[in-house]
């Protein structure tokens, strides 16, 4: 067994080391949401980069984080819950209570980034809401991810 690593890191090993994505790709990122359907308890869209990232250590190119996927993804719950109850506009801030995701395969065509979000339950608690939606992230590539968010609207 190897040795346990003991070790000091100071800010330019910690900037070696580190994922350029995290600290400054990340920020280059931008997204759309094209037009959603609603259909009873489940939403539908395509959802486009309108900016992105390619990684330096990624050879194939651009694929999809699991960040900008969230950030979309609690969009979606947000528009959806206001619908739900009959709003015309945002009225309400969205707080993610829980989260748990599995990347299946890379989503590597940022132009198709295909949605489909089904309500497990939503209900109003007051004049607050609670949702929990799964969600299945894809592509014309076979890219998948599976989401599921908890969300609370207050």
């Amino acid at each position: 067994m190897p040795e346990p690593l003991q070790l000091n890191l100071g800010p330019e090993q910690i900037k070696k080391l580190s994922s350029h994505y995290l600290h400054e790709g990340r920020k280059q990122e931008s997204w759309r949401i094209g037009d959603i359907e609603i259909r009873g308890r489940q939403l539908s869209t395509t959802v486009s980069m309108r900016s992105i990232y390619t990684s330096g250590t990624d050879a194939k190119g651009f694929h999809l984080s699991i960040f900008s996927t969230l950030e979309f993804l609690s969009e979606l719950m947000i528009v959806y819950a206001h619908a739900w109850a009959g709003l015309q506009e945002k009225t309400k801030e969205g707080w993610m209570l829980e989260s748990a995701t599995k990347s299946v395969r890379a989503i590597r065509n940022p132009d198709q980034i295909h949605v489909v979000m089904k309500i497990a339950s939503i209900k109003k608690l007051g004049e607050n809401m609670m949702c929990l939606a799964d969600y299945a992230v894809t592509d014309d590539q076979g890219g998948l991810f599976e989401v599921r968010l908890k969300g609370f609207l207050s």
